[in-house]
């Protein structure tokens, strides 16, 4: 069986500075050898259906800036299965809404420059379900999914849900994990959430052999992962 790192949205090009590092570490310490990204590997805000905010970047530089991030990513996990977020999907439904079709639109690997990365809708990897989560919702999201899906579902999404909930009868028990996410919600594209209350997770998940683990990225003051050991004194005073 696998020992799967799963990596939540990063939404580049606004990730948290000092989550590549951290999944990097849990990949090292878990002894990982699978990797699946949770989808939103990209946020596009500059081609949303919704606001725009005026001090981020438009299409062609978010692109610009998204790749370069996404190349990050690339040279870290060379092989890995992607699950496509409702943001990564953003190109092909705006060019739906004009009634242009899907093959003339390129590949996401081709997009992104990521051969080796595998992306679809969903994975399946030792009877463990992974997706992204469009569409789902509610106080324990992936356990929600887990439910109608009858198996062991994780899922991205809602970024501020984060963990671990099980389900189990006399024959079988399942699982349902949230993986949280790796934004940054300092970010102008998130600037929508800056008054709630509910702040995003900045963790990560591992499923050993099929039995899941939720891992907290400490990026408070003076935790590992804290932005000022990734971001320069020179970028801090922007």
């Amino acid at each position: 069986m696998s020992r799967t790192l799963v990596i939540g949205d990063i939404h580049e090009p606004v990730c948290h500075p000092g989550y590549l590092q951290f999944c990097l570490d849990l990949q090292d310490q878990w002894e990982c050898d699978t990797v699946v990204f949770i989808g939103d590997v990209v946020d596009l805000q500059a081609i949303s259906f919704h606001a725009h905010h005026p001090e981020c970047p438009g299409p062609a530089d978010e692109y610009t800036l998204a790749k370069a991030g996404v190349s990050k990513w690339h040279a870290a996990f060379p092989e890995a299965r992607v699950c496509i977020g409702n943001h990564d999907q953003r190109p092909l439904r705006l060019a739906q809404e004009v009634g242009i079709p899907a093959r003339f639109l390129r590949e996401y690997a081709d997009i992104w420059g990521t051969p080796g990365w595998d992306w679809q809708d969903d994975h399946i990897v030792d009877d463990v379900y992974y997706f992204h989560g469009t569409g789902n919702g509610g106080e324990h999201p992936a356990y929600n999914a887990a439910k109608k899906m009858l198996m062991s579902t994780v899922m991205g999404h809602i970024h501020t849900a984060g963990g671990v909930k099980w389900m189990v009868s006399p024959t079988r028990r399942i699982f349902g994990m949230d993986t949280g996410c790796g934004i940054d919600d300092r970010a102008f594209a998130f600037a929508y959430g800056k008054h709630t209350k509910r702040r995003s997770v900045i963790s990560a998940g591992v499923v050993i052999d099929g039995v899941p683990y939720h891992e907290i990225c400490g990026i408070g003051p003076g935790e590992a992962y804290h932005r000022d050991k990734f971001v320069s004194k020179k970028r801090r005073k922007r």
